[in-house]
């Protein structure tokens, strides 16, 4: 159904039966019908939208998908079951499936056997299902609202979906902070990447892997071990995903995510490459905000090294550190470390950083640290015991109290 202007006067005057029968068909479901905002004020705001399309006709694409599944489910009810539209109304075929280029209602489950591209509204009072992928294109000009449940091979987001059902496909990626992706019900795949994109679900989520994060080198290094060789490039900055390959592959019904994970070996920052390729004259290395995994062996032949700054990287161990026997000052500040045992080792410490170090369970290990002078601690839970005695022995020194 093509959305006109005699559509929006009709369901303006049924909105409000539109809300109770959503919320009957959809049950706990229907929760997602507020993510956009409180319903007893959008119902307001959807007939003061319709009534304005009644006398401009001028449709307003920068709207959340809950305006366009309201109208048509109060048009549903105004109008007779013959005026009534299915798939594929006004889409478009194209070489590789259908293409929705109007604001266009389908009443009933749909199922299609191609790929969908949407470049303007759609909305699916019922169940729908692609058996290819699913591109619900750009927030500026489209949006997806489905009353069912949604079941794709692959769905690349970068609008706004609203599902009063579940949401399941072998593969997700979304695009963009601008859109959102929400189900009323659970959210379901095998390889989940929302990055920055939104997404709310009033069920469950079930994702074998979830890459999340602003950062592509981070997404890169979630999903790796769930894809095989030659889909992630560690180590580079640019696309280090082929996200293209990915989404054909699961669209023609190949999809690529492995069962169980497999083992990746990261490559070492630059920075500390450089510095263990020539290691005679290196006395700091700063790897704030590299991607560290691992100390490696080889940091030993850093003889000189007395200042490391591990900073906002995501390592979870210090096992290797002792190499660097003749350590003197050493950030772990924001990172994931769950021991500080292996400090032990480093009998010539006198500065360390350990703000924001959540996951640490031995702090007692501090006080076993004689050259210790300063300590920062901002953030850290120290035990009271911790705390006390390395205030006796530091004095000032004890910083972040």
């Amino acid at each position: 159904m093509q959305w006109e202007a005699e559509h929006f006067a009709a369901a303006a005057r049924r909105l409000d039966d539109a809300v109770a029968c959503l919320r009957a068909q959809a049950g706990d479901g229907a929760a997602a019908l507020e993510y956009f905002g409180n319903l007893d004020v959008t119902v307001p705001q959807v007939r003061s939208w319709l009534n304005e399309l009644v006398a401009t006709r001028d449709f307003d694409y920068g709207v959340p998908p809950v305006y366009g599944l309201l109208f048509a489910q109060a048009w549903q009810l105004a109008s007779s079951a013959e005026r009534l539209s299915a798939f594929p109304g006004t889409a478009q075929r194209d070489e590789t499936g259908w293409c929705v280029r109007r604001p266009t209602a389908w009443f009933g489950d749909t199922r299609i056997e191609a790929d969908l591209e949407l470049r303007a509204p759609l909305v699916v009072l019922g169940d729908l299902t692609v058996e290819g992928l699913l591109d619900d294109g750009d927030v500026s000009c489209s949006y997806l609202a489905v009353a069912g449940d949604l079941r794709a091979r692959a769905i690349s987001s970068a609008a706004d979906h609203l599902v009063l059902g579940d949401i399941a496909a072998d593969v997700i990626f979304c695009f963009t902070n601008d859109g959102s992706l929400v189900a009323g019900r659970d959210i379901v795949a095998d390889l989940f990447v929302p990055a920055e994109h939104a997404y709310g679900h009033f069920g469950e989520l079930r994702a074998r892997c979830l890459g999340e994060g602003h950062r592509r080198d981070v997404i890169a290094e979630q999903v790796a071990p769930w894809l095989p060789e030659g889909y992630v490039r560690l180590g580079e900055a640019d696309d280090p995903v082929d996200v293209h390959r990915i989404l054909a592959e699961a669209a023609a019904g190949s999809s690529p995510v492995l069962p169980r994970p497999r083992t990746v070996a990261f490559p070492l920052p630059a920075p500390l490459a450089a510095a263990l390729a020539a290691p005679d004259a290196i006395t700091e290395v700063d790897l704030s905000g590299e991607r560290l995994h691992r100390l490696p062996e080889a940091l030993a032949t850093l003889t000189g090294l007395v200042r490391l700054n591990l900073q906002d990287t995501p390592l979870t161990g210090l096992d290797g550190i002792g190499g660097a026997h003749r350590l003197q000052w050493l950030s772990i500040r924001k990172t994931p470390v769950e021991s500080l045992a292996p400090l032990l080792a480093l009998p010539h410490l006198t500065y360390l950083d350990v703000s924001y170090c959540a996951g640490v369970t031995d702090w007692p290990v501090l006080a076993d640290l004689p050259g210790l002078q300063t300590v920062v601690a901002h953030g850290c839970r120290l035990p009271a015991e911790v705390r006390l005695t390395l205030a006796e022995r530091l004095g000032a020194g004890l910083i972040g109290q």
